[in-house]
């Protein structure tokens, strides 16, 4: 996670079922609740939709039983802090799944904007792997912020792990 400094400000936090008619009413919500520029508020909102996607299709506790329908269950937040805004989630995944996305995310926070954007190209081009959706939204939210991501993943059982991504938004 990143590092807490003495100015903090919790503007929304939820945990629960996370559906695509949950991330439109609150992705609309926060655009009107957020004191922000309008590109930061863009960004704020972009990456929201990004993580909370990721929720929906990827968590491994599915609401309804079946993926088809993207109602993972998790949490999110976003947070005010002096400089920035943090927008973070977390679910359960499968264990399996840990050492790809460390080092997705490894790779992400490696690379500067135009090696990014080949990336993502490289990665869209990759019809038929399992998953590139998440990938995808990983790479945007890298080209999105301008920062690294931040990710931990913790074990709970011989079956799953815990994922927490963190995302920073600069304010200027």
């Amino acid at each position: 996670m990143f590092k807490t400094d003495h100015f903090h400000n919790n503007i929304f936090c939820y945990h629960g079922m996370i559906n695509i008619d949950l991330i439109s009413f609150i992705s609309n919500f926060m655009k009107q609740q957020i004191n922000a520029d309008s590109i930061i508020i863009g960004k704020i909102y972009k990456v929201f939709i990004e993580l909370t996607q990721n929720v929906s299709y990827y968590s491994a506790e599915q609401f309804d039983g079946n993926r088809t329908f993207g109602s993972g269950v998790g949490w999110f937040r976003i947070d005010e802090k002096e400089d920035n805004f943090i927008i973070s989630t977390g679910n359960r995944i499968l264990k399996e799944h840990a050492p790809v996305l460390l080092k997705n995310s490894s790779e992400i926070n490696s690379l500067h904007e135009d090696d990014l954007r080949d990336l993502k190209r490289k990665t869209r081009s990759q019809a038929g792997i399992k998953d590139i959706g998440a990938h995808i939204g990983l790479i945007q939210t890298g080209l999105i912020t301008g920062n690294p991501i931040s990710i931990d993943i913790k074990p709970v059982d011989d079956i799953y792990s815990f994922f927490t991504i963190s995302a920073l938004v600069n304010k200027c």
